[in-house]
């Protein structure tokens, strides 16, 4: 019986792996474990029901003739239903503890109902055939409840196949064996019911365990998917800086994160049911509002990064919401779901960089870009002629820069510049006040749009008085500083055919004021055009003209007062153009300044000059003018190093001459430059002297050598005794402070005689020489020479006679 037994084990077992549904190995433990435990559930009535249905069919068979074996297999069945009792409630008492069964167990479960199946199978075999001396009516008695019990086991194992068809299997096999031994044609019927009603359960405990795991595996995914989406917004909730909301159909909060409360400043519970278009102001975007969030809420779609202000205490925050509309399991609209994120300080950091975009930092005046726009737009509305759009009224582009800023910049230094650029603003932005938009351009140059036109004469006006407010003195951390302004006018629509023309064209005039001796203000004239032209062809030729050998020194020569001998030469230059013929200096000094080309060009002039001079007679001097940017660069001193080196000229021989222009800018950097000239040995001349606003102050602050009385003053001294006085009072100078005094411009005998008698040292003029090219001063030297020997000798003709007589 073991053995037989052992052998429907085994078979079951692998019954059981062949019908069981494929399941996961992860989940296969809790598979199994939902499987027994929905067969535990119907354990206690399926038992109770194997021992009510043993004892009425025992009680049927007593009259029979086998009553006493048919009494012992109700008993074997009813002690196998209460042992299955007993196993249930100590299944029972270890559920808790138990969250998965092994295959082993399970095992055992289909084990356990096959052996009762094989309980139940012996009853027909008892009961059955006639010839054992039942009734008629006993065969169908168990024929019925066969089929009762399959449908029962069926059902109650319905999770668990195997053990469903190990139960069932038997009790059909069982009867089948007995009505076919039967040879009752009624007794097959039944056995065909039988057989049809076991297919029946088979397949459904088939169907329904396949759908019992599919649903548990689900659940299972499904649960590992909350429980990650779970994770997830937690983690998305503690890091990130977005939070979660979710209102109901009629837009109030059904759910509020940590997060948000804390942004929105209140309680949580105290938002949960609040409106969500009460807690915030009208949404925004880039163009302004679009919306509330009650209007998108009525829309029931998805939006994007609405953007809503909150009043956060006292302070306006602003949210940026997004979110979807979450519906029901019949499609119904219940509310939306969705994030938000608090944005105050990205609007503000935007806010910055669009300030920051259209506004020059310095000068807090909008920028290039900003008077773009505006020119734009004052074009288009005033601009235009009426036939094209416009009003008709026009509107006023003045361009500026400020006169001798550069000198400011590179003498004081740039901290002093940048001061002196915000107080330059300030003062342009109230001199203009309401007429027009101020903005600056770039380093020392600002524009002005006026729309519309307010006329011609207004327009001068007030350029006049830019002129005049930008050249009042500064005040820049103690530094006395003097500027000026030059400014360009353009009018639409007589000026320009577009913006960009009406902006050239205002640099034009602004360039054309420059160059007739700043300070001014010009309108545009459309031979401005022309003139800019030929300015740009004069600087590219300019830039050639030192690779191409095309600049020359000149000699104009100094001339001792009493002995009427040369004492050196001025080294003036020209500029010997192939096409435009013999440049002079007025003509391209102060455009080789503005061009930043004046520091190549003075370099080459005192090796020149040095070179030149070297070749002459050891009493003959050589003097050279600098510019104000020679000593803006910082390398002044060691080029005339370099110059007397290259030479091999006297530091004595060689004369720097400056201009008060240099000494407007107090600067440390300035004085130790001359200083540092002076103890190479070379001697320092002012020229132009008495032509600035504090000469004398500069005589005992800076080494000079010599001054140099500017032609102005001897041109009209003979016709004016006031300036007669003055240049009595600078030789007296000059020869109190031991200075050598020079006058320009000497051209008449007369202006020698005067001079002369003023005590002056050395003449300069067309009196006594013209600027010459180096090749005329030998033949100079020796004229110069033979005038003075014949002078000497009338001289010493008049003293004889004198004595004679």
């Amino acid at each position: 019986m073991r053995a037989i037994s052992s052998m429907i084990g085994r078979g079951l077992a692998a019954l059981a792996e062949r019908v069981n549904p494929a399941v996961p190995e992860a989940m296969a433990g809790r598979v199994r474990m939902e499987q027994v435990q929905s067969i535990l559930r119907m354990t206690p009535v399926m038992m109770s029901a194997n021992i009510v249905i043993a004892l009425l069919v025992n009680l049927a068979g007593l009259t029979g003739p086998h009553r006493v074996i048919l009494t012992v297999w109700a008993a074997t069945v009813m002690s196998y239903a209460l042992l299955g009792l007993r196993g249930w409630y100590a299944a029972r008492r270890l559920k808790s503890a138990k969250s998965a069964v092994s295959a082993r167990g399970a095992r055992r479960i289909v084990i356990q109902a096959g052996l009762l199946g094989l309980l139940w199978s012996v009853l027909p075999v008892l009961t059955m055939p006639k010839a054992q001396g039942f009734s008629g009516a006993m065969p169908m008695l168990v024929a019925s409840v066969l089929a009762g019990m399959i449908g029962c086991g069926g059902f109650a194992m319905l999770t668990l196949p195997a053990a469903a068809i190990a139960y069932s299997t038997p009790m059909v096999i069982g009867a089948l064996w007995a009505l076919a031994t039967s040879h009752d044609p009624i007794l097959y019927a039944l056995g065909g019911l039988l057989i049809f009603c076991h297919l029946v359960v088979s397949v459904s405990c088939l169907s329904h365990a396949k759908i019992f795991v599919e649903r548990l595996v689900a659940a299972d995914e499904l649960e590992q998917q909350r429980q990650v989406v779970s994770l997830l917004l937690s983690d998305f909730e503690e890091g990130a800086s977005d939070w979660l909301w979710e209102v109901d159909a009629s837009g109030a909060m059904t759910y509020v994160s940590d997060r948000m409360a804390a942004a929105a400043g209140a309680d949580k519970d105290a938002l949960i049911g609040r409106p969500m278009s009460e807690l915030c102001g009208a949404a925004e975007a880039p163009s302004g509002p679009v919306a509330s969030l009650s209007a998108l809420f009525a829309e029931q779609k998805t939006f994007r990064d609405v953007v809503v202000s909150i009043g956060v205490g006292e302070e306006t925050h602003w949210w940026s919401l997004s979110a979807k509309p979450v519906l029901d399991m019949d499609g119904a609209f219940i509310g939306f779901r969705g994030v938000g994120a608090d944005i105050t300080q990205a609007r503000e950091d935007q806010a910055r960089i669009s300030r920051l975009a259209h506004y020059d930092v310095l000068t807090q005046l909008p920028n290039r870009l900003s008077f773009l726009q505006a020119l734009g737009k004052a074009w288009n509305e005033h601009g235009k002629p009426k036939a094209h759009g416009g009003s008709g009224l026009g509107c006023a582009v003045l361009c500026l820069d400020l006169d001798h800023f550069k000198g400011v910049n590179d003498s004081l230094g740039h901290p002093i510049g940048d001061a002196l650029l915000v107080q330059a603003a300030a003062r342009l932005r109230d001199c203009v006040g309401a007429q027009g938009l101020v903005s600056r351009l770039g380093g020392d140059e600002f524009a002005v749009v006026i729309a519309p036109s307010p006329g011609a004469e207004a327009l001068g006006a007030l350029a006049m008085a830019v002129v005049d407010t930008l050249s009042d003195p500064y005040d820049v951390r103690g530094h006395n500083v003097l500027i000026g302004a030059s400014v360009g006018i353009a009018v639409a629509p007589f000026d320009a055919d577009d913006p960009d023309g009406l902006l050239k064209n205002a640099d034009l005039a602004l360039y054309r004021a420059k160059g007739d001796g700043r300070g001014a203000y010009r309108f545009f004239e459309t031979a401005m055009d022309v003139w800019a032209q030929e300015r740009r062809a004069l600087e590219l030729d300019l830039r050639d003209a030192l690779a191409k050998n095309e600049l020359k020194l000149f000699f104009q020569p100094l001339i001792g007062a009493h002995e009427h001998e040369t004492t050196g030469f001025e080294a003036l230059l020209r500029w010997q153009h192939p096409r435009r013929g013999l440049v002079p200096p007025a003509d391209f000094i102060e455009c080789a300044e503005q061009w930043g080309l004046i520091g190549k060009i003075g370099e080459w002039v005192l090796h020149e000059a040095c070179r030149t001079a070297a070749g002459w007679p050891p009493h003959l001097t050589v003097a050279v003018n600098l510019s104000p940017n020679q000593f803006a660069s910082g390398e002044l001193v060691a080029q005339v190093k370099a110059a007397l080196a290259g030479s091999g000229l006297a530091p004595g021989r060689l004369e720097l001459e400056i201009t008060e222009g240099l000494l407007l800018h107090d600067s440390a950097k300035t004085l130790e430059q001359l200083a540092a000239l002076k103890a190479l040995g070379v001697k320092i001349a002012m020229d132009d002297f008495g032509t600035g606003y504090s000469s004398l102050a500069y005589l005992w602050r800076f080494p000079f050598d010599k001054i140099k009385i500017d032609r102005s003053f001897v041109a009209e001294m003979q016709d004016n005794t006031a300036i007669a006085d003055i240049l009595r009072t600078i030789a007296l100078l000059g020869q109190t402070l031991n200075l050598e005094v020079t006058a320009e411009g000497v051209e008449t005998a007369a202006q020698a005689r005067l001079l002369s008698d003023m005590r002056c040292d050395t003449f300069q003029g067309f009196l006594y020489g013209r600027p010459m090219p180096v090749g005329d001063i030998p033949s100079f030297l020796l004229s110069n020479l033979a005038r003075q020997m014949r002078r000497e000798g009338e001289d010493d003709g008049a003293e004889e006679e004198a004595a004679l007589g």
